[in-house]
């Protein structure tokens, strides 16, 4: 049997994929895939991917495109009023320390003596590092629409899931980690369920032949060499069902105690708070940025 060498190719794998460099998340973020849904319609969802030399240089690459979008293009010649709030706050997920910082800005900009209103705010970012050494940066933002003053969702970011993985992965093995947004794990989690239960099925099937073979003979060698390949096939079948069990417990912990992917959620109550992302244009219009870092 070859248990023991797929459980620990299966540990490898796991380790493998917890101990994953270069990206600032080991998962991807909720939103990634499926952006938030705005609760009214003077503000809207927007992602901005950029490419950048250094992870700053990427942050500004995508302050820039976001107004190239509200229409603030590059060369245009404006002058520009900021307003920034930022608000840093920490929470205790699973026993690890988690901060979570909101960004807004608010842009009051005059093109050619006509003012125009654009808010944004920075909700989360996700990159990855390339072979060359540069930066992938995706960003999600809200920013207002018609050049109104917008009512942005009060959000926070959050890696819990509560009792939702938990009840899924107690009926499938891994749906709770595929819900989670860690694939790699669920798939892990539900193919080794499927070998190991096919593992079970299997050497009980030859157990049970073997000592069929038995009750047909009464040859004392054939006997002998029948009920040592049935108990070997006893053992792999237990060996299977303990792993199969242990993976179970494994896979069921997971899904409530290891963070998921980061998502956004609505809180109730409104606060104002934010945190300081400011873009900027250069005196010939150039696209700048103007960051302030709370400790």
């Amino acid at each position: 049997m070859n248990i023991r060498i797929f459980l620990i190719g299966l540990l490898s794998v796991f380790c493998t994929y917890s101990n994953a460099q270069d990206k600032s998340d080991n998962i991807k973020p909720q939103w990634m895939h499926s952006k938030p849904k705005p609760t009214n319609s003077t503000f809207v969802y927007t992602t901005k991917t950029v490419h950048g030399a250094t992870l700053e240089d990427a942050r500004k690459e995508s302050v820039a495109v976001l107004l190239d979008e509200a229409g603030l293009s590059r060369g245009v010649s404006v002058t520009s009023d900021y307003n920034s709030t930022r608000d840093r706050h920490t929470q205790i997920i699973n026993g690890q320390r988690h901060s979570e910082s909101e960004r807004k800005f608010h842009v009051t900009t005059t093109v050619k003596g006509k003012e125009t209103q654009f808010h944004a705010e920075n909700v989360d970012e996700y990159w990855e590092r390339g072979a060359d050494g540069s930066i992938k940066l995706t960003t999600l933002y809200m920013r207002s629409v018609d050049n109104t003053t917008p009512r942005f969702d009060d959000v926070r970011l959050t890696t819990n899931y509560g009792a939702r993985g938990l009840w899924r992965s107690a009926i499938v093995p891994g749906w709770g980690q595929f819900y989670k947004g860690s694939y790699v794990k669920g798939g892990l989690i539900l193919g080794g369920s499927v070998l190991l239960a096919g593992g079970i099925i299997y050497t009980e099937n030859m157990r049970q032949d073997y000592m069929n073979k038995i009750a047909k003979t009464h040859n004392t060698g054939n006997i002998r060499s029948y009920k040592n390949s049935a108990d070997n096939f006893a053992m792999g079948r237990n060996i299977c069902i303990g792993a199969l069990a242990a993976l179970y417990v494994y896979n069921v912990v997971d899904a409530i105690v290891a963070p998921g992917a980061r998502r956004v959620i609505m809180r109730k109550n409104a606060d104002g708070s934010g945190y300081a992302l400011l873009p900027s244009l250069t005196a010939d219009g150039g696209p700048a940025i103007v960051a302030q870092v709370t400790f």
